[in-house]
């Protein structure tokens, strides 16, 4: 099976040195990511991305991402928005997974709108995963969900019914699609031709807002929570006073002394490698979203290196790709600008590379007991590998836990009993592949006790079909 799930999909935000005059940070211009049909022949910014089912218009084409703070989503909301210049208009959908839609009034979206990626979710909900093509008025829409979310950049109007076509049968080649819907003229197998009307007819509506009225919100929410504590404050005073004016004094005999009570220090038994892994799922999220602002930074004179993503950091570095147009200070107020946290930026004595480690500590940690041998975990990810027609390195290994550290072995004289370590098998594995981490989510759920150890990305690939993503991970054995 052919892995073209980002074909399509993949914007290029590789810099092109400007002429003399015409650098955006100098100039004080930014520049826009492109859309799939950004511009027309007569000179339009952007394709309108609104549709017409019934009498209702939908906005459609949002930008979607995983809402990570439900209970403050609006700094969150802003920084996304910074970083893509012309957005101005946004929702958000609490359904089972939380996220967020970004929309541009160059796009023809408007305060007030309905937003169709939500209403068909909703319609649609007892189906965490599913792929569609819908025709209207206006053209093709294609959407994405997988296990309850818009794929970030799948939420696309088409006005070309071949790239419709092309869209819908790329994304065929990621496994597991719950629910398949295209037109029913195109007769393709095991999918459904659904009415959009019907469908949306109850369906729940979410509506376009600006960041103006959230503050607006905000303020009287902070005034309400203000008068709220007033008031506490002042009961809770009057429960004190009169608690304090009924309680009587009270005569407090002294504790006689008992005998000490000795405790028995229980033998702790080692901790399992799989008893503290770090999820999967937020992980991959967390590389994908760090992988994409840095690739979406535009940095003057720099080029960015492979980003490399642990479950604890993320490390990526840049050197200078256009000497007469470089600066260190371009450079600087662009991780600034981005707003990211915890970052260790250095830069080297010439000036010309740097080098940034991103640290975070906030993965949730999980376990998970593992369930098969490793022969058939090796049959297993030798069968997916033939169902994908991609390589899949595997390679038995063992890791010691508990064992004599290498000081206790240096310092052990002849005869003396060191401790006995306990040995796990895990089977380690590697790939490369042009899918993104997103693609994979529903692959690694298969497994039990599965860690990610690394995921590698080339941000400079010219093409979608490119494996310029590398994922590294093992499977403990039963």
């Amino acid at each position: 099976m052919t892995e073209n799930k980002n074909e399509g999909k993949e914007q290029s935000f590789l810099f092109t040195p400007p002429k003399e005059g015409d650098s955006p940070l100098l100039t004080g211009e930014q520049s826009e990511p492109p859309f799939v049909d950004v511009s027309s022949n007569d000179g339009e910014i952007q394709q309108k991305e609104v549709i017409t089912v019934g009498k209702n218009k939908y906005a459609v084409g949002l930008f979607w991402q995983p809402l990570q703070d439900v209970d403050d989503p609006i700094p969150e909301i802003r920084e996304t928005m910074e970083a893509d210049a012309g957005s101005d208009l946004y929702c958000i959908h609490y359904g089972k997974a939380p996220q967020y839609g970004i929309g541009k009034k160059s796009k023809g979206h408007a305060e007030g709108i309905s937003v169709g990626g939500v209403s068909v979710l909703d319609a649609l909900s007892d189906k965490s995963s599913f792929v569609a093509i819908f025709k209207v008025p206006e053209g093709w829409w294609f959407i994405a969900v997988r296990n309850d979310l818009i794929l970030p950049e799948e939420d696309v109007l088409y006005k070309d019914e071949e790239q419709a076509k092309e869209a819908f049968f790329s994304m065929m080649a990621v496994p597991d699609w719950g629910y398949k819907i295209a037109p029913a003229e195109w007769q393709i197998d095991d999918t459904e031709d659904l009415d959009l009307i019907e469908l949306l007819k109850n369906s729940f509506q979410v509506r376009l807002v600006s960041l103006s009225a959230a503050r607006g919100t905000k303020i009287l929410l902070a005034f309400a929570g203000l008068i709220l504590i007033i008031v506490g404050i002042i009961v809770y005073f009057i429960f004190m006073l009169y608690d304090k004016a009924a309680t009587q004094p009270m005569k407090i005999e002294p504790v006689q002394p008992q005998a000490a009570i000795q405790t028995v220090e229980p033998t702790r038994e080692e901790e399992k490698p799989w008893e503290k892994l770090v999820e999967v799922n937020p992980f991959l999220n967390r590389c994908w979203n760090y992988a994409y602002q840095l690739k979406s930074m535009t940095v003057p004179g720099w080029s960015l290196n492979q980003i490399v993503c642990t479950p604890q950091e993320i490390t990526t570095g840049w050197r200078m790709s256009w000497p007469r147009g470089g600066r260190i200070a371009w450079l600087q107020s662009a991780y600034e600008e981005y707003k990211f946290k915890d970052i260790e930026l250095n830069i080297n004595e010439a000036g010309n590379s740097a080098t940034a480690v991103i640290k975070y500590d906030d993965l949730p940690i999980i376990a998970s007991t593992p369930t098969l041998s490793l022969a058939r975990i090796r049959r297993e990810l030798t069968d997916i590998s033939q169902a994908l027609n991609m390589q899949i390195s595997m390679h038995p290994q063992e890791v010691i836990i508990g064992g004599p550290t290498p000081q206790q072995q240096a310092a052990a004289q002849p005869g003396q009993q060191l401790p006995q370590g306990k040995v796990y098998k895990f089977l380690a594995f590697s790939f490369s592949t042009s899918m993104d981490p997103l693609a994979w989510e529903s692959f690694f759920d298969k497994f039990a006790a599965l860690e990610i150890i690394k995921i590698q990305y080339n941000p400079q690939s010219e093409s979608a079909l490119t494996e310029n993503w590398s994922y590294e991970g093992r499977i403990y054995e039963k």
